[in-house]
């Protein structure tokens, strides 16, 4: 697999990002995460004002193979650090990865850019608000729902299933009695 984190290209935080409380509380694996979005955001000259200009903001990926690869961590690390992302306000879910085969993952709008306004970045309300709802979960995950146990069932069978198949009836179950050979 290509490591997809580009070794040459960083981050300037911002001292109000840094600082903030929403920031502060992050765990290191969901900062890790964080620096690793936002190392895929591409920035464009624009020959006419010689202005920099972020692109691909909202298009961002990061896959968990990718986030174990580099930094050793568990998958279910990086799902914590995606969960921890999304409460605190720092990155929103623009495209849910579906499961729908290779390349179909999730992807990701980062809200530190200077380039959004104020009411955009999340962060900024954080200790008020969170956003803990918008984490995805799994829909219609109903598998062997109709075959779980019911509320006071134990799933002991009552009822014998071999019962015409036994020795406790005077014929042996093949018709020969090994007594009268």
């Amino acid at each position: 697999m290509k490591l997809k984190v580009k070794l040459n290209k960083g981050w300037f935080y911002r001292n109000d990002v840094w600082f903030s409380k929403a920031y502060l509380s992050l765990p290191i694996s969901a900062r890790d995460l964080l620096q690793c979005l936002v190392t895929e955001i591409n920035k464009v000259q624009d020959k006419r004002t010689k202005k920099w200009k972020e692109t691909r903001n909202g298009e961002l990926s990061f896959t968990e193979t990718q986030y174990i690869k580099i930094t050793g961590r568990c998958k279910g690390t990086y799902y914590n650090a995606i969960t921890e992302l999304i409460r605190r306000g720092f990155i929103k879910i623009t495209h849910r990865g579906g499961g729908r085969g290779r390349g179909d993952s999730s992807t990701f709008e980062v809200l530190i850019s200077e380039e959004l306004i104020k009411e955009k970045q999340r962060w900024r309300r954080y200790p008020t608000e969170n956003w803990e709802n918008e984490n995805p979960k799994a829909k219609d995950n109903m598998v062997g729902k109709k075959t779980q146990w019911k509320k006071g069932q134990s799933g002991r069978k009552l009822d014998s299933t071999l019962s015409g198949c036994t020795l406790i009836n005077d014929s042996p179950p093949n018709g020969i009695d090994p007594k009268n050979e």
